[in-house]
């Protein structure tokens, strides 16, 4: 690209960076595939300059790519049959190691 390319990129990446950061970490808890995410959304950050043109902010317009770039990734890890744990599961499986530990504990 130019100049003007990687100036934007870098100034809104360095801005909004902690951002993309938060979704990431909302979307993927281990840490390898988490930096993965978040390079998929910079790269996808870095490719969108040319079709911004300043219709919406600079704000609403990483976080719409980034929420783009984790709505896919969750799709495609669902297709990949990796499980993913709801919070009730979470909740339930907590549950039952404290009442066995209880248990064990009497």
């Amino acid at each position: 690209m130019n100049q003007a390319h990687d100036t934007w990129y870098s100034q809104t990446a360095a801005q909004w960076g902690k951002a993309m950061q938060r979704i990431a970490r909302s979307c993927e808890a281990d840490p390898d595939r988490r930096r993965d995410l978040l390079q998929e959304m910079h790269v996808a950050l870095w490719k969108s300059y040319p079709k911004f043109d300043g219709r919406c902010s600079e704000k609403t317009w990483v976080y719409r790519i980034a929420s783009n770039v984790s709505a896919n990734y969750i799709t495609r890890e669902k297709r990949t049959n990796r499980p993913l744990v709801s919070l009730d599961t979470i909740d339930e499986a907590a549950l039952s190691q404290t009442n066995e530990t209880a248990d064990t504990e009497l």
